[in-house]
């Protein structure tokens, strides 16, 4: 054999390994709303929240073809509207009209927690909660329902299945609890939203009660604004972070706007920063909601990653000397906790003689 005749089947056997590799190892069928029909479909990485691949929806599904070594949990975006969470791995995974992924081992594995906890649910609504035998076997079954997600993660420790159902109580977790559980399985310590969850506890602890207030500078419409720019000296300042598609944040406003009629007068001012929303949307709802206090725009996520904040409303109170007197407390607390500081307040009198007015100064070492 010569060497051309070495060289080309060599390159052959290589182009032949190529094609076996790129083949895909796995197919996602999507079963969806006709009415979505040549709409875009999405299939996301749903830890790292980043697109995997697009489709375009054919015959009421959307079908993904790809190749996966190691399996990762899935989501899909159809038109705009998500879709449920699964697992992507090797082997066909078909997902019907109810969100029900099925057809490979940890789909199959996932659905059959989900089908625990209906079975769990079932089982609770038969009892008759009277019945003192009976509301004692309902409380036995509450305290299986409320441990699954620890159960299932604790059966698939290291594979995704154990990271999702992990993740239903992490976010209810301290920092201690959350290291322990890193300890315990290192691998839930390369998930991106446990890092970003672990983050975010580290930064609520910087900003918790007790805490000097972190500033902050958001650029909008060509105009910069900064949370210090709201707190001003001899006065508490109430910061509300929200958003216009927040049902729990509109349902504080009112709660809001009581405080802000009964102390806006006494030394209590009020800030709103809208944070994951469309600024059109939040123009909309403040003018909608009649809410009478300024609002920093377009927010996004500057003051969200800086206070740790995981869910909103998110509602601070800041003293005269820019310390966080109250975090993360709504309705009767938040009532009771402004209460509280405006009832041993009182405004400064006026100076005298003219005397320049040195505003709070904020904690800027991370001013964006």
């Amino acid at each position: 054999m010569t060497k051309f005749s070495i060289f080309l089947s060599a390159g052959v056997l290589a182009m032949s390994a190529c094609a076996i590799e790129a083949q895909p190892n796995y197919t996602v069928n999507v079963s969806v709303d006709p009415s979505t029909e040549n709409t875009m479909a999405y299939l996301l990485n749903w830890d790292s929240d980043t697109k995997i691949d697009s489709v375009i929806v054919s015959g009421s599904a959307a079908s993904f073809k790809g190749n996966v070594t190691d399996p990762f949990l899935g989501r899909v975006i159809v038109n705009g509207s998500r879709g449920p969470i699964f697992i992507v791995e090797p082997g066909t995974i078909n997902i019907d009209t109810n969100g029900k992924a099925t057809g490979t081992t940890l789909n199959e594995k996932m659905q059959s927690y989900y089908t625990k906890a209906g079975e769990l649910e079932a089982q609770y609504k038969a009892l008759n909660l009277n019945d003192s035998v009976q509301k004692a076997t309902a409380d036995s079954i509450v305290e299986v329902f409320q441990k699954l997600p620890e159960t299932a993660c604790a059966e698939n420790a290291g594979n995704p299945v154990g990271l999702f159902w992990f993740l239903q109580g992490a976010y209810e977790m301290g920092l201690p609890e959350l290291d322990a559980a890193i300890a315990k399985t290192p691998a839930l310590g390369e998930s991106k939203r446990v890092q970003s969850l672990r983050n975010a506890l580290l930064a609520k602890a910087e900003t918790a009660e007790g805490k000097h207030y972190k500033d902050f500078a958001v650029t909008y419409d060509g105009k910069t604004e900064k949370l210090s720019d709201y707190v001003k000296p001899g006065r508490y300042t109430l910061v509300d972070f929200w958003a216009s598609w927040c049902g729990p944040c509109i349902r504080q406003t009112k709660v809001i706007k009581e405080l802000y009629n009964k102390y806006k007068d006494k030394g209590l001012d009020v800030v709103g920063v809208a944070v994951w929303d469309e600024v059109p949307n939040t123009l909309a709802a403040i003018k909608s909601h009649g809410l009478d206090w300024p609002c920093i725009l377009n927010a996004q996520t500057i003051p969200t990653d800086l206070y740790g904040i995981s869910g909103i409303p998110c509602i601070i109170l800041i003293n005269p000397e820019g310390i966080i007197v109250s975090r993360d407390k709504q309705s009767q607390e938040l009532i009771d906790a402004v209460d509280s500081a405006m009832s041993t307040f009182e405004l400064p009198k006026p100076e005298t003689s003219a005397t320049t007015t040195t505003p709070v100064q904020a904690d800027t070492a991370a001013i964006f």
